[in-house]
């Protein structure tokens, strides 16, 4: 499952609405180096 990322995302909003943790979402996404900085359009993987 994935979540693209829009305009006002956080991944803090994005793990809120996945009933999940930062931390689940940035061991599940190693490319995200910096957790402040996502971008409009990429896909973050949830599952």
């Amino acid at each position: 499952m994935f979540h693209t990322v829009k305009s006002g995302d956080t991944l803090w909003k994005i793990a809120h609405h996945h009933h999940t943790s930062v931390h689940h979402l940035l061991h599940k996404n190693p490319s995200i180096k910096n957790p402040d900085l996502i971008y409009v359009g990429q896909r973050i993987k949830i599952h």
